[in-house]
């Protein structure tokens, strides 16, 4: 139940975002936390694009931190010396350091009620939305009804919503309206950017400590959350340069009573589709949807039904098919149903929802999941030799290292919301098929190690990063897997994994979280050879 002063605290800060931020990090705040930032309290706002600290109660906007543009994020354990009794001993401190020019100070409009924010180049960005309004045809979840909109308020009747704000802790508070798209330490020297334009270099290194007036608060596990999902989506979109359309207000009011409609819609015709052609484009548009609207997943991840449904699919054509072989359409349906689980996983890690359905009876569509990817699916024999098949299974890897790093990102960095999800849990699970499993992960190490050989475009900077963080974390928790990385492939990492930062794409968000992994996973097997 949430205090009175807390609902105080609601109703200003609800006020104060209508009134001040852009219509797209307004929908997007992720959490708030109260804080201490050189020595005066204030509040810090966390987005999926960006940190805003605001006086407390919030009246100005002060500073708009860009999270691609963090360096490193250290939790600190100290007593700060300003601080007394038990504020003192209950205080979190958050070290952040960023390239300095990617501060962006928030001045009022003079002509509006919109904030402008000032670019490192001193250009202007308004906030005010004057798109012309376009007629809406058709009823696909994948056309522009899904793009974002300005008012979700729509009320929910058949799957049950959240409130405005969640209480994630005793002084945390999730805001469940945004339903978007680790230690987390980008250590190395050069710096990181949203876009290859606005390179410096010789950027300006700035230090910032957030004091959290608590010590069970998830803003931290959330801040690093969002960071590295920021510089995940920045890296993938180096390769796009074509400006996303803005629906008009009227079309994206109009529009915000039909999401919840549609996805209900959509999700029955799946279920009860058995044709594999119009299941596939029926889970294609919904993959699509989920990636242009962020309200999708949080409909999905109450959605058990469905949840049942896809995981089914992906056990019958992995662990069933050892007696109906796969044909190639049936590959590109499992590619599918793997994708967009994982673009459902991606960015919802601040969703309780997202673990109460994969823990529930207890952990039954956990492990279904991953028996099912810890098994490698038969192909027909007559395919074996296809060039069309043989991309396809290249690509299959690419997806389940992807889905597979969702699920071990999930359990050891992301908020857990009172569960007992956990790493050891799916280590467990992954071990009790670790006969299945090791052709599985032999793939997964050759595809990363062909990746890092050569200089690897955008998207396989993405790849490499997911896939060495999944080693990593793999391999240091089970001993079965670290013997077979390590007995196989000692003698290739060593030779492919010399000196990563040669090969790694420069410049992009991801290049040194994905260099520190591959050192990372380097040094694990070096270390463990020293030791036999």
């Amino acid at each position: 139940m949430m205090s009175e002063h807390h609902k105080s605290i609601n109703q200003k800060l609800e006020s104060f975002m209508k009134r001040n931020l852009l219509s797209s990090d307004y929908q997007k705040i992720r959490c708030y936390e109260r804080c201490i930032v050189d020595k005066s309290m204030k509040l810090a706002l966390l987005t999926h694009k960006n940190l805003l600290i605001t006086d407390f109660p919030p009246r100005t906007l002060h500073y708009t931190l860009p999270l691609v543009d963090f360096i490193s994020l250290t939790l600190v354990q100290d007593l700060p010396d300003f601080l007394h009794g038990t504020e003192q001993l209950n205080t979190q401190h958050i070290s952040l350091k960023f390239r300095q020019d990617g501060i962006a100070r928030v001045k009022r409009s003079t002509s509006q009620t919109s904030f402008v924010s000032v670019s490192s180049e001193g250009d202007t960005a308004s906030s005010s939305d004057t798109s012309p309004s376009n007629s809406v045809s058709g009823t696909s979840l994948s056309s522009t009804l899904w793009h974002e909109s300005i008012t979700p308020r729509s009320p929910s009747r058949a799957l049950k919503h959240s409130p405005v704000m969640l209480s994630v802790s005793d002084n945390t508070h999730l805001m469940s309206r945004s339903v978007d798209r680790m230690d987390m330490n980008d250590s190395g020297n050069v710096s990181l950017s949203s876009s290859t334009s606005s390179f410096s270099p010789s950027p300006t290194i700035t230090d910032l400590d957030l004091f959290l007036l608590t010590e069970s608060s998830f803003f931290f596990k959330l801040l690093k959350a969002a960071t590295l999902n920021e510089k995940i989506r920045e890296t993938k979109q180096l390769n796009f340069s074509v400006p996303e359309k803005r629906p008009s207000s009227a079309r994206k009011r109009k529009n915000s009573s039909m999401h919840l409609h549609l996805y209900t819609q959509l999700s029955s015709e799946i279920r009860s589709n058995k044709a594999l052609e119009g299941r596939f484009l029926l889970i294609k548009e919904l993959t699509t949807a989920a990636t242009t609207n962020s309200k999708i997943k949080q409909y999905f991840w109450k959605d058990t039904q469905l949840f049942g449904e896809l995981l089914r699919d992906v056990r019958r054509y992995r662990v069933e098919s050892s007696t109906a072989n796969n044909r190639a359409d049936e590959l590109e349906y499992l590619i599918l149903l793997e994708t967009c689980i994982a673009t459902m996983f991606r960015e919802s890690e601040h969703l309780p929802q997202r673990i109460e359905l994969i823990t529930a009876n207890s952990n039954s569509q956990l492990k279904c999941l991953l028996e099912s990817i810890s098994h490698k699916p038969s192909i027909a024999t007559y395919l074996t030799s296809s060039t069309e098949v043989e991309g396809l299974c290249q690509e299959l890897v690419d997806t389940t290292t992807s889905l597979l790093f969702e699920v071990v990102l999930a359990a050891s960095e992301h908020p857990k919301f009172g569960s007992n999800f956990s790493l050891s849990n799916v280590v467990s699970l992954i071990e009790n098929h670790a006969t299945e499993f090791i052709p599985v992960y032999n793939d997964i190490i050759e595809r990363s190690l062909c990746l890092v050989s050569r200089k690897p475009s955008t998207l396989q900077t993405v790849q490499i990063y997911q896939a060495f963080y999944t080693m990593d974390a793999l391999s240091k928790s089970s001993k079965v897997l670290g013997d077979f990385l390590c007995s196989k492939f000692s003698e290739d990492i060593k030779y492919y994994c010399a000196t990563p930062e040669v090969k790694i794409l420069r410049y992009s968000p991801l290049q040194n979280l994905a260099i520190e992994n591959v050192r990372t996973v380097s040094e694990f097997v070096q270390t463990r050879l020293n030791h036999k």
